[in-house]
């Protein structure tokens, strides 16, 4: 192994000579670049600031039991969803990867794996103690910490995403199975934690948070090293399977991001993950014509029960709105949370939308097709918007048998969001170009972006200007000419 090191540096030369070569961007305007980036990114993180210092000034008139009860529980709720966070994309990536040029040039040859992954290491975990560090420090400060806690909390949750990236590098080389296990198991803590706080049944515990984070900190900062050690000796156990997947990932998802296609983000997720589930059991089909369409939608969601799990753990945040006084903004609130938490319900219409050629296949009309995938995922959700009702019912502070449309228009406002999103259409680089700092991108490529809100904005706006049955109707009305219009495009 002593000569592998000489063989990899030379190998890395030849790379970036053939690289360089073959640049096309002079130095001027990767300067011109890095100073759009540099000047982009202190002005937002000076804006962030000075939301932080007003809302921690106006955050010292908390006085009700909700409010008080939710800043003791922010540090505690957040800490916990950073390190989920930071273990579900350690997973999806790997966390170690490699690029696609990488895995064909180097990994194909016998150089020494720990040399070349030890870089690549250390980048990952600073950038998850970075990031985590500045979200929980924001977050410290909304919860009124003194300034030494504020750093010593940021450090402690830094530290814990980075154990998170070392536990997941040595289950990677190990072939452990046990990760995906422990983001769930966070997940519910983060989810127990919201319900605790709905119900009023914060621990006495969690109000002291301003004390006692330094030693949490040399904790996690003691238990951060050794994993990283143990992660550093593991990383020659790691083999081209293992690193390639998450390199190919990569390039799909900055495509996507750089379109501003958030769909195709979906779409590319999601077919990482049934490619690694590789086979399903096939299930006899049921009924004909439209029934038989809306019956695969049922064996989807025997498939795909996470779905469902994910929907009925969402159902906390209404009830959560509606806890801390939200008022009428409970029903954008769980508009809102209707919509985003039941995105993978349309799988199915994402794929005909993307595949036109398929709804040709089928012996119904465009519109037909599209209504029966849509029957199964719509009754799901308008169930779910059914259970929010007495959220939606206090917030509002209407009687029961009024608050039941407010629920249905939610129902349907979350529907329609839904399907303005998953039947988007890509950017369209026929129409004119306007100029930005992306260089030239089509005057479609903005609109793409808010796909979905805007649908989601203009059903709740009659309810937030009059939470009543009227409002109700006026919201699933104009919910309704925006499906007519969605499901009979061509």
């Amino acid at each position: 192994m002593s000569g592998q090191g000489p063989q990899l540096r030379e190998l890395r030369q030849q790379i970036r000579v053939w690289r360089r070569g073959r640049a096309d961007k002079r130095l001027v305007d990767a300067l011109s670049d890095a100073y759009v980036a540099v000047f982009a990114t202190a002005m937002l993180t000076s804006m962030a600031v000075s939301v932080v210092l007003n809302v921690r000034t106006v955050a010292g008139t908390c006085t009700t039991t909700p409010c008080t009860d939710a800043r003791a529980a922010l540090p505690w709720l957040t800490g916990l969803a950073l390190v989920a966070g930071a273990l579900a994309v350690a997973g999806l990536f790997g966390p170690m990867l490699v690029s696609p040029a990488v895995g064909s040039w180097l990994l194909s040859t016998p150089v020494d794996r720990t040399a070349l992954l030890r870089p690549r290491l250390a980048g990952t975990g600073t950038v998850a103690f970075a990031l985590a560090a500045v979200v929980a420090a924001g977050v410290s400060a909304l919860s009124g910490f003194p300034v030494e806690a504020i750093a010593a909390y940021g450090g402690c949750v830094g530290a814990a995403c980075l154990l998170a990236v070392g536990l997941a590098a040595v289950c990677q080389a190990r072939r452990l199975r046990w990760l995906r296990l422990l983001t769930w198991v966070l997940a519910a803590a983060v989810w127990a934690g919201l319900v605790a706080l709905t119900l009023d049944a914060v621990p006495a515990a969690a109000a002291a948070t301003g004390t006692g984070w330094e030693v949490a900190l040399v904790v996690a900062a003691v238990l951060a090293v050794a994993t990283l050690v143990r992660a550093y000796a593991d990383l020659a156990r790691l083999g081209r399977d293992q690193l390639a997947p998450g390199g190919t990932l990569v390039p799909g998802l900055s495509g996507a991001l750089a379109g501003l296609d958030f769909a195709l983000v979906y779409d590319v997720l999601v077919e990482r993950r049934w490619r690694a589930r590789s086979t399903v059991r096939s299930v006899r089909g049921r009924g004909v014509g439209g029934s038989a369409l809306a019956w695969r939608e049922v064996v989807r969601l025997r498939r795909s029960p996470g779905v469902l799990v994910v929907l009925f753990a969402a159902l906390v945040l209404p009830y959560l709105g509606d806890s801390l006084g939200l008022g009428r903004a409970d029903l954008l609130l769980a508009a809102a949370t209707g919509f985003l938490a039941s995105l993978g319900l349309f799988s199915s219409l994402r794929v005909l939308s993307r595949t036109p050629s398929l709804v040709r296949c089928l012996p119904l009309t465009p519109a037909a097709v599209r209504s029966a995938c849509l029957s199964v995922p719509s009754a799901v959700l308008l169930v779910w918007a059914l259970a929010t009702e007495p959220a939606l019912q206090s917030a509002a502070g209407l009687a029961a048998t009024d608050a039941v449309p407010l629920a249905v228009a939610v129902g349907v406002t979350a529907v329609a969001a839904v399907v303005r999103w998953v039947s988007g259409r890509p950017p369209d680089y026929q129409l004119p170009l306007v100029t930005s700092p992306m260089g030239a991108v089509p005057t479609s490529l903005y609109v793409s972006a808010a796909r979905g809100f805007d649908v989601l904005v203009l059903g709740s706006a009659p309810l937030l200007l009059a939470p009543t049955s009227t409002g109700a109707a006026i919201s699933i009305a104009l919910d309704g000419i925006v499906l007519a219009v969605l499901l009979n495009r061509p």
